[in-house]
């Protein structure tokens, strides 16, 4: 079991991590956020098996819904993604171009991150990879079941 020091050290680790990544995405994507945007999109509908709507781009980001919509736009003029409207639920679409967009960003940054992973062992790696699988894991469990409904980070 992990003492609080030890949780600390993982928090400062994670938060470190998480800021390497957001850079390097941001790089990846000339100052834009277009590569966050995509990649959160295709990673959202791969978790749920769904696309994602505009309303729960707002709530799990925090932003307000127009804002939201006004961040879409450019992303929609560039032909990336498309909005879908159902009623009252509009959805979010990934485009050929944005599909085709966002590989070309994700083989840039499987590269930084296998030169990343390079510096561990084999055996590093799998507990690595397992670890933090089981972290996440954890993490995304204990939030769904506190916050009535929100489904992963």
């Amino acid at each position: 079991m992990t003492d609080e020091n030890g949780a600390d050290r993982i928090i400062a680790v994670f938060l470190r991590l998480k800021d390497c990544m957001r850079k390097c995405r941001q790089k990846l994507s000339g100052g834009k956020n277009t590569f966050i945007v995509l990649g959160s999109l295709t990673e959202y509908e791969k978790r749920t098996g769904r696309h994602v709507t505009v309303s729960e781009i707002s709530r799990i980001s925090g932003l307000a819904l127009p804002n939201v919509s006004r961040l879409l736009v450019p992303l929609e003029q560039e032909g990336l993604i498309c909005r879908e409207k159902n009623g009252r639920t509009v959805s979010v679409i990934i485009t050929q171009k944005g599909n085709a967009a966002l590989e070309e960003r994700s083989a840039e940054m499987r590269r930084y991150i296998t030169a990343a992973l390079n510096a561990l062992t084999d055996e590093e790696y799998a507990a690595f990879a397992s670890a933090s699988e089981k972290i996440l894991f954890s993490l995304e469990n204990n939030l769904e079941n506190t916050t009535a409904g929100d489904s992963a980070c």
